[in-house]
């Protein structure tokens, strides 16, 4: 399954095929178009399969890794919705504080989701080695040093299995 973002929670909902549990899950809130219209966004993270955004007390967005599997992208929209709904429902206008607690727990049952915290997907792994580079060679045993981003050049580094100099690439 493709997502196409950007997009709205109530688009993503529609393309993932969850609206009509969202939409029933927020039958009694009068925020219900507040969270429909919340905006999501593709996510540049390495590793993580989504995150909720908030800034000044406020609901900003959620964003997706895009390359989920599709299960997994529709357990993590939910995840991340989950925030925002508990957010809104019990800490609005306040810096969303324990984000796993009691009514995370909560708003995964209403929208019918275990709660779980953390998630795995393969195709999300092979991404984030596929990005990978080689930053530094060790002197002593010529084994490279593979990461996203470069090593400070201003800091002496040495290997962790020899104890040899690394140089950055």
């Amino acid at each position: 399954m493709k997502l196409l973002l950007p997009a709205t929670v109530r688009q993503v909902a529609g393309q993932l095929g969850v609206w009509e549990r969202i939409e029933s899950a927020l039958a009694d809130r009068d925020w219900i178009d507040e969270i429909a219209s919340l905006p999501v966004r593709p996510s540049r993270a390495a590793t993580r399969l989504g995150s909720y955004q908030q800034r000044g007390g406020s609901p900003r967005a959620i964003l997706l890794q895009p390359v989920l599997e599709p299960h997994l992208l529709r357990e993590t929209f939910l995840h991340e919705l989950a925030h925002a709904c508990d957010h809104r429902d019990n800490q609005a206008g306040r810096i969303y504080r324990r984000p796993h607690g009691e009514g995370w727990r909560d708003w995964m049952a209403r929208l019918g989701c275990r709660p779980e915290v953390r998630g795995h997907s393969a195709a999300l792994a092979m991404q984030y080695v596929s990005r990978l580079k080689t930053v530094a060679v060790c002197s002593r045993c010529g084994s490279e040093v593979r990461r996203l981003r470069r090593l400070n050049r201003r800091v002496r580094y040495l290997h962790a299995g020899c104890g040899g100099r690394l140089k950055p690439v």
